[in-house]
């Protein structure tokens, strides 16, 4: 009927890493949401310059950027999307270019 419960000599408890002035709490709140509207904004604008693309230049961008773990160099990506390196890179600036101009840079 009464089990043994073993006691806890933590009396009081530690300190927050939460501030306790709802003030401080708001900022906080404030400045990861602009983080986060932020990402939001920028991941839209890659999606969106990459839905303009053609399949080349989403090869190229994939291969070298977003790829989990990068494996080709830029002559290895002209090599897979039958392009010279040089012609890569072009598609590569104006891709960014194009980045550039969405996000107002």
């Amino acid at each position: 009927m009464h089990p043994w419960k073993e006691s806890d000599g933590n009396i009081g408890g530690g300190r927050s890493n939460v501030p306790g002035k709802p003030a401080e709490v708001m900022a906080i709140t404030i400045a990861d949401d602009r983080r986060l509207s932020n990402l939001e904004r920028n991941k839209r604008v890659v999606q969106e310059c990459l839905d303009n693309s053609d399949n080349q230049t989403i090869t190229i961008i994939y291969e070298l950027y977003i790829k989990q773990h990068p494996t080709l160099t830029l002559q290895g990506v002209a090599d897979k999307v039958n392009l010279t390196p040089s012609a890569v890179k072009k598609r590569r600036a104006k891709f960014f270019e194009m980045m550039r101009a969405e996000l107002g840079w």
